[in-house]
């Protein structure tokens, strides 16, 4: 279970906006446009929070029937929110799942070298069908395959795309490879809870809508600290009132990066329009007190953060005495735990803008689908407060353009 702390926000002796004008007008707007999209999902026209549903993940589930992998490793390969997603969840798990999600030929090649073909199972995801990338690493995997005597990739392999003329269809239907359907009303970066995030982790059993159903219903709710219309509004008084320009994940557990690097994509492709839009980065703790810390505590104030809780495991019982007389008082678990306190207090006190995350159990996967479910809703809403269109992203084909310019 995750958990959300914004006290920072209502304290009496801090920056309160219980009172704010702005928080209640956007607490307003927010609302209402939340029911808006709760009306659509009542209606079934919001396929992305159909994904939250467990009629939409037995529908995932039933493909597992018709999908055999043959209990081999698996290689997604796919650009954005192809691959994103299912990444930060297989960096979470700490699987083997291996992910080519960029046009890193020295990478591709050295998989050549040191890896066996026929170990593997293949997922090549392109929403479109057409993503170049996406078609020059399938194109590469195929002719480095064909070097394999008796060896056919294509049995090896899943293509996942949309229902509709392109290039990856094409080849698929040419070619007899098996074809998984993308849902063509789900955009690639809010895809994770759909087909194309969660079938390589079919094998896993995770009961997805355990997590993420139960958020639709935090849509009706402006009180909640898990709602998005409350969080939205704190975030766009924070805008009108602190000019905001950065959106920083502070991160205490190193297994949530990936995870981070989802949430650019999503931040920054669904809002990052028309002049608006806040800048997501993504800092590890406590390696950063060390680099970012002083920026942070003393450089602009433009900054929202999301400071997200250390893991509960507890690996070492304790430091040996070596006379390193400022750790060995500590557990190694409550010294990194001081850490976080410590920045928490700091932030506090020199009235940083901050919520707190907090998860239970760092090993169930159950918590990550949440924060997936959460931030999908806070991304939708706060487009739809900002009178953005928070599925599209028109302005990434101008280099696209480009690079096929005759």
């Amino acid at each position: 279970m995750i958990t959300f702390d914004n006290s920072f926000f209502y304290k009496k002796n801090g920056f309160n906006i219980s009172d704010n004008q702005y928080y209640k007008k956007y607490l307003n707007i927010s609302h209402e446009k939340s029911l808006k999209i709760l009306e659509e999902f009542n209606k079934g026209d919001n396929e992305i929070l159909q994904s939250f549903t467990q009629k939409y993940q037995k529908k995932i589930r039933n493909i597992k029937e018709t999908l055999d992998t043959n209990s081999k490793k698996k290689v997604v390969v796919g650009l954005g929110g192809s691959s994103s997603g299912a990444k930060a969840l297989s960096f979470y798990l700490e699987d083997n799942i291996i992910y080519f999600d960029n046009l890193d030929y020295q990478y591709l090649k050295n998989f050549f070298v040191s890896k066996n073909f026929k170990d593997y199972f293949f997922f090549i995801i392109s929403k479109s069908g057409n993503t170049f990338e996406t078609l020059a690493l399938l194109n590469l995997l195929v002719h480095e395959s064909r070097k394999i005597k008796n060896y056919n990739i294509y049995d090896s392999m899943v293509i996942i795309t949309e229902n509709k003329e392109s290039i990856l269809k094409s080849y698929a239907d040419k070619n007899k490879i098996k074809f998984v359907e993308h849902n063509d009303r789900i955009g690639g970066r809010f895809s994770i809870l759909s087909e194309t995030g969660m079938l390589p982790f079919l094998d896993n059993n995770i009961i997805v809508e355990n997590s993420s159903e139960k958020f639709i219903n935090f849509l009706k709710d402006k009180d909640h600290d898990k709602s998005p219309v409350k969080n939205c509004a704190i975030l766009l008084t924070l805008l009108n009132q602190r000019k905001l320009n950065i959106y920083c994940n502070l991160l205490y557990n190193y297994r949530l990066k990936h995870f981070s690097y989802w949430f650019h994509q999503l931040h920054a492709e669904s809002l990052g329009k028309n002049d608006l839009g806040m800048t997501p980065i993504t800092s590890i703790c406590p390696k950063d007190h060390h680099s970012m810390m002083q920026l942070y505590l003393d450089g602009p104030k433009d900054k929202f953060f999301n400071i997200f809780s250390p893991p509960d495991e507890d690996f070492y019982d304790k430091f040996i005495d070596e006379g390193f007389y400022n750790i060995e008082s500590y557990s190694p678990k409550s010294l990194l735990d001081k850490q976080y306190a410590s920045v928490i207090e700091v932030f506090n006190e020199k009235q940083i803008p901050h919520r707190v995350i907090k998860i239970e159990d760092h090993k169930d996967p159950l918590n990550l689908i949440e924060l997936f479910a959460y931030f999908i809703l806070e991304t939708i809403l706060l487009g739809e407060v900002l009178g953005i269109n928070p599925y599209d992203q028109p302005a990434v084909n101008l280099i696209k353009d480009k690079i096929f310019k005759n």
